[in-house]
């Protein structure tokens, strides 16, 4: 479990080669997030005295936030930060960011059936947020091959002088657009869950990219959550992002945010 990776958000504008580490690449065709956008992104973070862990949420209860089951570190600490985005200036809380919570959470909601443990997760505020959030799937018209998606997260956006992802965090919510396309069959790192292949749906665009710390984020498609993101390449834009399905869990969904 040490070496689990998260996915995040990752894009660049440009390319400076130099001889070390670029830490200066920015999301490729990204932005920071508009301030009445993705309100319902939830921060999880797995802490101890040495280390932490980054991941992204979606509040979609005021008390319910849906991510992903490999952020669930046992043994370490587990947070949710609520009213992330957008952030305060210059680190004042002002008025209209005093919804900014910090939670500790201590447990999660899984679902397992015959084959595992599968890679996603509710887990359960403390006390409901304010929050408005982000409306569950019509399934009847989910989206296609082709179709844009949005994503946002706060993982890592720099890559080393090889193009491999690294961890890091930027200072404002990070937002991108990708299409949806065929999984095709390659495995992938489940970080000891399990992530069907019917249940999957894949995401790519050029020049874009999920990274370390944006497991959890939401897929977002007319206003409403249809993926978890899940995995992906460790080497920035090769591969498709991986996410878990919403509609293929929610029934489960449902019945855990209504107590049944």
């Amino acid at each position: 479990m040490a070496h689990l990776k998260h996915l995040l958000l990752f894009l660049s504008v440009g390319i400076t080669v130099s001889t070390g580490i670029d830490l200066h690449k920015r999301i490729y065709g990204g932005h920071n997030c508009p301030k009445g956008e993705h309100l319902y992104y939830v921060k999880i973070t797995a802490e101890n005295e040495t280390a932490g862990k980054l991941c992204g949420g979606s509040l979609i209860h005021p008390q319910w936030v849906l991510t992903a089951a490999h952020c669930w570190i046992p043994g370490m600490d587990m947070y949710a930060f609520v009213g992330i985005h957008p952030r305060p200036l210059f680190g004042i809380n002002l008025p209209h960011h005093s919804h900014m919570k910090k939670v500790r959470v201590t447990s999660g909601v899984f679902f397992q059936d015959n084959d595992g443990l599968h890679d996603i997760m509710l887990v359960k505020l403390p006390t409901p947020s304010e929050i408005t959030p982000v409306a569950l799937p019509d399934c009847l018209h989910p989206p296609q091959k082709g179709d844009v998606i949005k994503v946002a997260g706060l993982g890592g956006y720099s890559v080393d002088v090889n193009n491999n992802k690294l961890a890091d965090e930027p200072s404002h919510l990070q937002c991108a657009n990708m299409r949806v396309v065929d999984c095709g069959r390659f495995l992938m790192a489940t970080y000891g869950v399990y992530v069907p292949y019917w249940n999957r749906m894949c995401l790519q665009e050029p020049q874009v990219d999920t990274c370390h710390g944006d497991s959890g984020g939401g897929v977002i498609y007319n206003n409403m959550i249809y993926g978890v993101l899940s995995g992906g390449g460790n080497h920035a834009c090769t591969r498709p992002a991986i996410s878990v399905k919403v509609c293929s869990y929610l029934d489960w969904i449902k019945l855990t945010i209504n107590g049944k």
